[in-house]
């Protein structure tokens, strides 16, 4: 079979062929597999690669393995693992093995992320395996948390963004304008703040993967280099705003109104605590951390020690996932959390009155400011 890898024509493609569950599955736990050798193989520079080859039992992945421990780029793998005349008399399982681990090892030889690595295995298995990869990526971000990055080189590129994402439209554009290398590059010069708010746009998964390459680069790319990824991706946005495409706010629209903050937690700790835990057990995750960005530090810990341990992990992975909100969007979200409150009260009315005209103050505040900025 080696010889029939290393003759092999990535060139040609993929048939599709029937292949039993029992081998697929078999194949996703490799795939799986795979994957974990990408992601220590990223956070050692590629120096476990000789390691995991010497226990790999495997005689196919093997081969891979000790190819990447050699040096082989990318070109080299798919070449390696592609399908010719020589490999046309193998089983079908065996040629999809081939392609999957083909897929998986020519990731890691492009540095790819692990999951993205995981995502090309199991995109020759069939949808079902897509959505077990998808599951299994879900379980990998639960078990982590975010690591903050110390800001490595000061300058204009943090306020961009920030400004930027003002308008979710414009920081999309400017992100599509520049593409995922570019922006990565840039954002590896940046503290975790910058990189939340562009993860965001790319969802739970896809930030994770974008937080993780802009850490990534830091430790390939030179302070130079770093530079001059954020001075192209600035040219990018310029280009895009005087084309119409973009607008860039202003700074001080991220500036929370503190008389806001102060009465919105005026009114949360003036809530009863069977009220306050009935809307954050049952309300929507999403909304009530945003929400909690409006709240001073007292009013978030009255409000998880209040919840059951299950719920207020929820509620913090939530608030883990969130943005940074400009003020305007504060606002909305202390209007919907005090909506919530008002409307509960109309069916239990077991509210205390000061806590009832706060949120009505509330509420009344943040629908004037947004109706007079819009």
């Amino acid at each position: 079979m080696t010889r029939a890898i290393t003759e092999a024509d990535w060139t040609s493609p993929l048939k599709a062929v029937p292949v039993s569950r029992q081998k697929k599955d078999a194949l996703f736990e490799l795939a799986c597999r795979v994957a974990l050798i990408a992601e220590r193989a990223r956070s050692s520079e590629t120096a476990s690669i000789a390691d995991d080859a010497r226990i790999e039992r495997r005689k196919v992945l093997r081969f891979g393995l000790e190819l990447l421990a050699q040096g082989a780029d990318q070109e080299t793998i798919e070449l390696a693992y592609g399908h010719s005349a020589s490999t046309a008399d193998l089983d079908a399982g065996t040629r999809l093995e081939l392609a999957t681990l083909g897929a998986g090892l020519s990731a890691i030889a492009a540095g790819r992320h692990p999951f993205i690595a995981l995502r090309r295995m199991t995109a020759f298995l069939g949808y079902d395996y897509f959505e077990k990869a998808s599951e299994w990526i879900a379980a990998k971000l639960r078990k982590r948390r975010s690591k903050g990055l110390t800001l490595l080189l000061p300058g204009d590129f943090p306020d961009l963004i920030r400004n930027l994402s003002l308008d979710p439209r414009s920081l999309e554009r400017a992100l599509r304008g520049a593409g995922w290398e570019l922006a990565v590059a840039a954002l590896a010069g940046c503290a975790q703040e910058s990189i939340d708010l562009v993860a965001g746009f790319y969802g739970p998964a896809g930030g994770t993967i974008f937080s993780d390459d802009a850490a990534w680069m830091r430790g390939k790319l030179s302070g130079d280099e770093i530079s001059q990824a954020q001075g192209e991706f600035m040219t990018v946005v310029k280009r895009l705003e005087s084309e119409g495409e973009l607008a860039i706010g202003r700074e001080d629209a991220f500036a929370s109104d503190p008389d806001f903050i102060h009465e919105l937690t005026r009114a949360v700790m003036s809530l009863d605590d069977r009220s306050l835990r009935s809307v954050f057990k049952d309300g929507d995750s999403r909304i009530l951390a945003l929400a909690m960005q409006g709240l001073e530090p007292r009013a978030h810990e009255r409000i998880l020690g209040l919840l059951p341990s299950r719920v207020a992990r929820r509620l913090l992975d939530a608030v883990d996932d969130a943005a940074i909100l400009p003020r305007r969007e504060v606002l909305v979200a202390g209007k919907t959390l005090a909506q919530a409150v008002l409307a509960q009260a109309a069916l239990t009315k077991s509210s205390p009155r000061e806590s009832l005209e706060s949120f009505g103050k509330v509420r009344d505040w943040a629908e004037g400011s947004v109706t007079e900025k819009a």
